[in-house]
């Protein structure tokens, strides 16, 4: 789908700070009706599979409201950390693509209220994200193989050379943790690829109301579940009438009259932005970290003679029961790292409930059970328990 330049090549030693700055969405900047040419829903999944839009700039205003809290130590995103080794790494991961408990800490930290970022797109190789908060700035830049970080509030900076097009390959057929970021929503076009590419036959789509988002005509695209076991009551995307570019996402709960989580672009052109923009030099003092994203062999790891084939143990995905709005993907207790099972946090956030603990979000529910095993589902608390077979 496109746009979605920012995906399937920012290395995870980005996934914290991304994470905690765009699972989040926004408010459209302006929702009157417009009248457009009608169009059915295959016509509107044409346009945004057909669009031409690789270069482009905007403004991201970002809120969500999933009841969690904004809790004492949740307020600063987690610096940049090479992931994909075994050991522990700087963010608190385990390193092998589960999440640790300062990755947690990290996802959390900006999943309440609004919160603005400013994107620059040229291409697949040169991206900008410029956060603000207050007077702090949070910027992400790639320019070609490069990737910096910089965090003005502790005037850190973090550097990473990208492998090469048959590296990420490899990455990504091993199911390194390098391709998993691009899980992560960062923009509308982002949020709205994920979306997209789970349709089956659980899902019903429509075509509502005409809006203008950005200043701009836009089809308002409906994906609304056909099942009512699941948390999430639809998702509205707004379609670009000009280009078929995803302009904004919203994300529906059962039961709560706000949405729950919206992204969107509030100015939005499809100019190619300048290339200086792409351009970054540490500032004076800094502290500047350089990091390796590993490679992993092409097949396997030689052992004597033989070829032993890659691990199963924390690196292999976990099992997913259902499909569609009613999947839930179970960790077995060896994929998940002990610091996250014993933090702090998730004491503080999580529920006891039969069979372990519960951390409930309007859209989520993660259910921690006692011998270590984590469900994940956008269903309710009885499905995790089914699945996990917690009495």
């Amino acid at each position: 789908m496109k746009p979605a330049a920012l995906k399937k090549w920012i290395p995870a030693v980005v996934a914290p700070a991304l994470i905690a700055t765009f699972v989040v969405g926004a408010t459209l900047s302006a929702n009157a009706q417009v009248r457009l040419e009608p169009k059915t829903p295959q016509q509107l999944l044409e346009m945004i599979q057909g669009s031409k839009v690789t270069d482009f700039s905007g403004n991201v205003r970002a809120t969500v409201d999933i009841g969690i809290p904004q809790l004492p130590g949740m307020d600063s995103a987690a610096p940049l950390s090479p992931h994909g080794s075994e050991a522990p790494d700087a963010s608190g991961g385990s390193g092998d693509g589960a999440p640790g408990a300062a990755d947690l800490t990290s996802m959390l930290s900006m999943v309440s209220g609004t919160h603005e970022a400013r994107v620059y797109v040229d291409g697949p190789d040169k991206v900008r994200l410029q956060v603000m908060n207050g007077m702090d700035e949070r910027d992400v830049i790639r320019n070609g193989s490069t990737l910096w970080h910089y965090d003005s509030s502790s005037n850190t900076v973090d550097k990473a050379t990208l492998p090469s097009a048959a590296e990420l390959g490899k990455l990504k057929e091993h199911n390194t943790k390098v391709s998993d970021v691009s899980a992560v929503p960062m923009t509308p076009g982002e949020l709205a690829d994920q979306f997209l590419a789970a349709i089956d036959p659980s899902t019903t789509l429509n075509v509502t109301d005409s809006v203008r988002i950005a200043g701009r005509d836009a089809y308002t695209l409906e994906l609304l579940p056909r099942t009512g076991d699941t948390l999430v009551a639809g998702v509205a995307i707004g379609v670009d009438a000009a280009t078929g570019a995803p302009l904004s996402v919203t994300v529906n709960a059962v039961g709560q009259g706000d949405p729950a989580l919206l992204l969107a672009f509030t100015s939005f052109s499809t100019d190619t932005p300048d290339a200086a923009r792409f351009n970054f030099t540490p500032p004076a003092g800094a502290t500047i970290r350089e990091h390796q994203v590993p490679v992993p062999p092409a097949a396997g790891v030689k052992d004597g003679t033989h070829e032993k084939p890659l691990s199963h143990g924390k690196n292999a995905a976990p099992s997913i029961t259902g499909t569609g709005w009613e999947s839930v993907a179970l960790f077995s207790a060896d994929q998940v790292p002990r610091d996250l099972l014993d933090s702090a946090l998730l004491k503080q956030l999580a529920t006891p409930v039969t069979g372990g603990r519960l951390l409930h979000t309007s859209l989520v529910n993660v259910l921690v059970t006692a011998d270590g095993r984590v469900a994940i589902g956008s269903v309710p608390e009885a499905r995790l328990a089914a699945v996990a077979k917690v009495e």
